[in-house]
């Protein structure tokens, strides 16, 4: 259980701190959305009766490793709150 509620909030935190790290983009805070995209870009392949695309890409900037850590924190300090 705390295992579960620790990675669901790092999870979170990734993707919240992802979030203003590019929402920071052309203000004075622009440092947060520096970093890069991995993965691979959209394969489409067209069978005439149906289409299949398979793709994937993960977007990491400094804003998502300040939210992963600070959600991290906080994940700790709630489990050890709880008890769990």
């Amino acid at each position: 259980m705390r295992r579960t509620l620790i990675l669901i909030l790092c999870l979170l935190g990734l993707i919240v701190g992802v979030f203003v790290g590019q929402a920071c983009v052309g203000t004075q805070f622009n440092w947060l959305s520096l970093g890069g995209h991995i993965g691979f870009d959209p394969f489409v392949m067209n069978l005439g009766v149906m289409t299949l695309t398979l793709g994937f890409t993960c977007i990491i900037n400094i804003g998502g490793v300040i939210g992963l850590v600070l959600f991290a924190v906080l994940a700790k300090w709630i489990t050890g709150w709880l008890k769990i």
